[in-house]
């Protein structure tokens, strides 16, 4: 009952947390979308907005420069002449200012290009306004001059003209006060009779305001001319006022831009735009720089270490170099499941505790805690410690086997007097010797060869005879004579004889190593009388270039170069 329950509860709790997780990146995903649709929006806005204000900008420029022509021409012109451009310029302003925009709030939405030719009409109109507003004024103060006019009644005049427009403002303010007063709902209801009231007030009211304006200006111009003799100043565009024009327009671009600054997209967009040259950069070398550097292994370095002289252990130690014998038969396998090994009295057997399957009760066991005190590093790291060590009067029988792992065989090894065998503890189980005499373990490092260097193999560890080796090896051991020349993977090998030439050779094809399904190198063995030792499936770099995890292939290279 009370493991139904805990089920239940880790059911229950499982699909609840799945449900809140659920949420989370519901929500968050909707919030990104939103963020992302605002920023959108808004990069297209202040584009268009931009795009209107330099194409206004053009097109303001070139209305002044045709408006100063055609004033210059105008200054020796006749009245009617000038009273005939005036009243033209007057009909093309009262067109200009009751020109009204379509309403962008239609169903459908307009698209991003009609929003576009929006904005540029209404900022080329309200640059036109202003052109032809100063030319306006400056033709009316050149017809009053040329006329004769008085310069204090033209003031007059465009003072009561001021006057007049600002008291339309004002009639104008008051009714849309009242409106909103009696219909204080109804006004911002939008498809009400009194929202189309309203907003009519308003769109009249503003035109009204571009008149009052104007009127000031042109009462102020001829106030500053009222100093003049004859005629007004040579024509000039202000073009501090055309600027002012643009100003609603620079104005909601300001807004745009501090409305993108505050979106959190557009903070990131310009830092990671910054950096995102950089970092492709360095994912292209990441890519680029390792098959580079397998290249240069491949046709540079392993060539040149296939035509140096191989290694010879046996001219440094000075040894024949005893070669093993083959088995029988021509056959090169070894090994078997378990093996029956006679310990004679004087002998000693060390040995992993789970290789030991069975033993007579008469032999004595006790703990070896290193396979060698002189060597303990290289004990430690082959994992030869803790080992039983076994010993008997008489004649015993013992019975190893791989009893952890069914894809071991244990092979055994008898190395001669006088033998010597270069070999990787790593494959070492276990070893039987005289129990008087110590173990002969050597190591022997070879720093100026390039085959040491590009097999990261640095060092030699060699055993040697008369001492028995019980090798270990996945799915069996072989043993093989060189000859004339053989090549085996490099994370098979186990071991080889002294008077063997040992050397690298550059395996067959470029793309399997690039790609990392084949070693750089092999191992190549050549010796009439030498043996070599191998193991059939290697798991120690059953996959070249690959390492479960970083630290595991920083480990493995180490051990590779101490020879273990």
């Amino acid at each position: 009952m009370r493991q139904l329950l805990t089920a239940i509860l880790r059911f229950l709790l499982r699909h609840a947390l799945q449900f809140v997780l659920f949420i989370v990146i519901l929500l968050a995903g909707r919030l990104l979308l939103a963020e992302w649709r605002a920023y959108s929006a808004g990069s297209e806005a202040v584009a268009v907005l931009r795009l209107a204000a330099d194409g206004a900008d053009s097109h303001g420029a070139g209305l002044a420069a045709a408006a100063t022509a055609r004033v210059d021409a105008l200054q020796t012109a006749s009245h009617t002449a000038i009273a005939a451009r005036l009243a033209q310029v007057q009909a093309q302003l009262t067109a200009l200012r009751a020109r009204q925009q379509a309403s962008l709030f239609t169903i459908p939405l307009p698209d991003a290009n009609t929003l576009a030719r929006h904005a540029q009409e209404e900022a080329a109109r309200r640059v036109e306004i202003e052109v032809l507003a100063q030319e306006a004024r400056y033709l009316t103060a050149l017809q009053a001059a040329i006329s004769g006019e008085d310069a204090r009644h033209t003031l007059a005049r465009l003072h009561a003209e001021h006057v007049g427009a600002y008291a339309a403002l004002q009639n104008n303010l008051q009714q849309r006060r009242q409106l909103e007063a009696q219909h204080p709902l109804a006004a911002r209801l939008p498809g009400s009779d009194a929202y189309a009231q309203l907003s009519q007030l308003e769109a009249q009211g503003q035109r009204l305001r571009e008149i009052n304006l104007q009127a000031y200006q042109a009462w102020a111009a001829q106030r500053a001319r009222t100093g003049n003799a004859a005629r007004p100043a040579p024509f000039a565009i202000d073009k501090q006022a055309l600027s002012g024009a643009l100003a609603p327009v620079q104005k909601a671009i300001a807004a745009g831009e501090g409305q993108l600054a505050r979106n959190w997209i557009g903070r990131w967009r310009a830092p990671v735009m910054d950096v995102a040259p950089t970092a492709a950069l360095l994912v292209l070398s990441a890519i680029l720089l390792p098959a580079a550097i397998k290249a240069f292994f491949y046709f540079v370095l392993a060539p040149l270490a296939s035509r140096l002289p191989p290694l010879s252990i046996a001219r440094e130690l000075q040894v024949a170099g005893n070669s093993l014998p083959l088995p029988p038969h021509g056959e090169s396998r070894i090994s078997a499941v378990s093996h029956g090994l006679l310990l004679q009295p004087g002998q000693q057997m060390l040995i992993h505790p789970e290789y030991l399957q069975s033993s007579p009760v008469s032999t004595h066991k006790r703990t070896q805690w290193l396979l060698d005190w002189r060597l303990p590093f290289t004990s430690l790291a082959a994992g030869m410690l803790a080992l039983t060590r076994l010993h008997s009067d008489e004649e015993a029988c013992v019975t190893i086997s791989a009893s952890d792992d069914p894809l071991l065989e244990v092979a055994v090894v008898h190395l001669p007097a006088g033998g010597a065998l270069v070999f990787q503890p790593r494959g070492l189980v276990g070893l039987v010797c005289d129990s008087n005499q110590p173990l002969a373990i050597s190591s022997h490092w070879r720093l100026a060869s390039l085959h040491a260097w590009l097999t990261l193999q640095l060092r030699f560890i060699v055993f040697r005879g008369p001492v028995t080796l019980l090798v270990r090896g996945c799915r069996g051991v072989r043993l093989e004579r060189a000859g004339q020349g053989r090549s085996i993977s490099q994370s098979a090998t186990l071991g080889f004889t002294t008077d063997v030439l040992y050397s690298t050779l550059r395996s067959e094809t470029f793309i399997p190593y690039l790609r990392g399904q084949q070693a750089l190198l092999n191992d190549r063995f050549d010796g009439e009388h030498g043996v070599y030792l191998y193991e059939e499936t290697p798991r120690h770099g059953k996959q070249p270039g690959k390492a479960s995890s970083w630290f595991e292939g920083f480990t493995d290279a180490i051990l590779k170069v101490f020879g273990i």
